[in-house]
């Protein structure tokens, strides 16, 4: 019977083995390439697979068309997946006549999905199993051929664990692969009334909550030890990695969850009971018994572990981000939100700071008027300083693109790949303002960030520049990220409206957003000039949307921003620059200072050469997909465009009349 294989750890390779053993012909064995993050301490199913000289392989998409379609030329009778960790879907599902079967690490239907190994310690299991099955377009959903149980001791580990499933896998193929080889092997449904899921493990899910029992978080720690990256807590301002404890039941002694009862032995109160810390280190230090560890790290009875850093309230513990462009409308706001939720402190940069003002002097805000092109050591410095880097320096107005390409490219983009190289060199995250423009002339109904085609127009409308140098330092920075470790999250703000946004003196010379410069028509008493008819569509977006969701982009609670990009936008605001003209001027004859200003001097249709150049070229309509931001931070916009278009319109009639 020919087989195609899909393998990884140790079970990977015992399953290859016992196909071989059992006079399988296996055409090919398909793995993964080791992740440079991660520890392996398993065996390789390269190695094994190549020792029998079965061709290997190890694609990035397994399910993409190229890797199917050698799958169908390969012909295989029968698929075993192995410990395999990504879904194959139906194309590949559908090959072979006598189906698809996966070895799940669990006594199926319990514990389907991710990790279930190290979930069964967690939840303080006492047995376990192994379970082949029949594959669906489902997680471990399709009939059992055969199962094995696996008791759990106190003793064991993940790692003790996996080898005992490893060994009960071994026998079950033994006995089950003659069978199937046969053809009289059998498959039972699954009681799906039983069955129970499980989702996937990150690092982050070993943050010891001392609320819980005391054993609960010894099944925590056995869980996530070693070769795992451990269970941890902070106190002092510092992380901790528990690698052993004992449960230690009963009261303890009035002391509240966390607090240290005992340095000598380390014993630290629980939710119920106590821990024994038996060996634990401090991040990046050295492993050892707990007595140790309290003595080297000054842990003395009475002080508290706390479930994460974000409980510390040491000023040090604030997270620092560093704002490039802070006086501009988007900076000014994120600095204004990321004070007033307390746990930022904000190092910020900018030519000017008129737009700062209310916020210089504030404790945890520190302003440095400068320019990037010219203070690059300060920058390098407070990259180096500083956790998160959101670099907001850009030109960013149409007539700018077409009148100055070359001090576009300049500062758009050599000025800012300096920064990225910086945050690429320290190791900092940097949250980066791609920008809706980035589709350029995409002609799709809703702009994708995953999927989206990227069109640019002639070389000779030089309008696209800006797109163009966003686009390419977009495409660095993913490089960057893939090949050096960059932590990035790109955003794509579509169209943001809302106090701050420009200044009229920009609109004066044409170097403003659209809605500034019809505002300055009005304050004027001059023609509203609406460019080829003002027909282009746009998806405006109330700044304080935009803000919370760039906000939670930065805060990443759920730890699923990073290698992302994210439209920030307003799918239902959308709206031709004549409609938004038209608001403006109706909400403007009813605004209670609209007697101080001149009479509404009307609607003049112009053409785009003869107010922006030769070089300038648009889009009918811009609108965003923004499913990413729900998925990766929980966000969707709120505020309708009436309301925003309320506050622009009277924060810019209140700066006139200052004036």
């Amino acid at each position: 019977m020919r087989a195609v294989v899909f393998a990884y750890s140790n079970i990977g390779c015992t399953g290859i083995e016992s196909l071989v053993k059992n006079g399988f012909d296996v055409a090919a064995v398909f793995t993964h390439s080791d992740s440079p993050g991660e520890k392996v301490w398993f065996r390789s199913a390269a190695e094994t697979a190549s020792k029998y000289k079965i061709p290997v392989y190890a694609p990035a998409d397994v399910n993409s068309t190229v890797w199917v379609k050698m799958i169908q030329d390969l012909k295989p009778d029968i698929i075993f997946s192995f410990y395999y960790r990504d879904m194959l879907k139906p194309a590949i599902l559908d090959i072979p006549p006598k189906g698809c079967l996966n070895l799940h690490g669990s006594y199926l239907p319990a514990y389907r999905g991710r990790c279930p190994i190290n979930w069964v310690l967690v939840n303080g299991e006492k047995e376990t199993g192994v379970s082949l099955h029949y594959m669906t377009a489902k997680p471990d959903d399709g009939g059992i051929v055969a199962q094995m149980k696996i008791p759990i001791s106190l003793k064991d580990t993940a790692l003790s664990l996996h080898l005992k499933a490893d060994a009960a896998a071994a026998k079950l193929l033994e006995k089950a692969l003659p069978k199937l080889k046969a053809g009289k092997a059998r498959s039972i449904p699954q009681d799906k009334s039983k069955a129970s899921y499980f989702g996937g493990r990150k690092p982050k899910d070993g943050q010891i909550d001392w609320s819980m029992t005391s054993t609960q978080i010894r099944n925590l720690v056995r869980a996530v030890t070693r070769p795992f990256p451990g269970a941890f807590t902070f106190t002092g301002g510092k992380k901790y990695i528990f690698w052993e404890v004992t449960d230690i039941p009963g009261n303890s002694r009035n002391s509240k969850p966390g607090q240290v009862i005992s340095s000598s032995p380390l014993v630290i109160a629980c939710g119920k009971g106590a821990v024994k810390v038996d060996f634990g280190e401090p991040e990046g230090g050295l492993y050892m018994g707990g007595e140790q560890l309290s003595l080297d790290c000054k842990l003395v009875k009475g002080m508290s572990f706390r479930k994460d850093a974000s409980c510390i309230s040491y000023s040090e513990k604030k997270k620092s981000v560093l704002i490039l462009g802070a006086n501009g409308f988007i900076g000014s706001a994120l600095s204004e939100k990321l004070l007033k939720d307390g746990r930022y402190e904000v190092h910020s940069m900018d030519l000017r700071s008129n737009y700062l003002q209310h916020l210089i002097g504030k404790p945890n805000f520190n302003f440095n008027e400068g320019d990037i092109a010219i203070q690059r050591e300060w920058i390098e410095y407070h990259v180096r300083k500083c956790d998160v880097i959101v670099p907001l320096v850009a030109i960013a107005t149409p007539i700018e693109y077409t009148r100055n390409p070359i001090r576009v490219f300049e500062l758009d983009f050599e000025e800012n790949l300096r920064i990225v190289r910086y945050c690429v060199k320290y190791g900092k995250r940097i949250i980066f303002p791609s920008t809706s423009e980035v589709y350029g002339m995409c002609d799709e109904e809703e702009f994708d960030e995953d999927n989206s085609k990227l069109i640019l127009g002639p070389i000779r409308m030089q309008r696209w520049i800006y797109s163009c140098c966003k686009q390419l330092l977009d495409r660095v920075i993913w490089a960057y990220g893939q090949k050096e470790g960059l932590k990035f999250t790109l955003f794509r703000p579509f169209n943001w409206v809302g106090p701050r946004l420009d200044t009229l003196d920009s609109a004066r010379i044409g170097s403003s957003r659209a809605i500034t410069q019809l505002i300055l028509n009005l304050v004027e008493g001059t023609p509203i000039l609406l460019i080829d008819g003002g027909n282009q569509k746009r998806c405006f977006t109330d700044l304080a949307d935009g803000i919370e969701c760039l906000f939670r982009i930065i805060e990443d609670k759920d730890d699923l921003c990073n290698g992302k990009i994210i439209n920030i936008g307003n799918p239902v605001n959308e709206a031709s620059i004549a409609e938004l003209a038209r608001i403006l001027v109706d909400k403007f004859e009813k605004h209670p200072m609209r007697g101080k200003f001149p009479p509404f001097a009307g609607f003049k249709e112009v053409e785009s050469l003869s107010y922006y150049g030769q070089g300038y070229q648009d889009v009918q309509f811009r609108k965003p997909k923004i499913a990413n931001a729900a998925k990766y931070v929980k966000w969707k916009p709120r505020i309708p465009l009436d309301r925003s278009v309320d506050e622009t319109l009277d924060f810019f009639l209140k700066e006139s009349l200052k004036k």
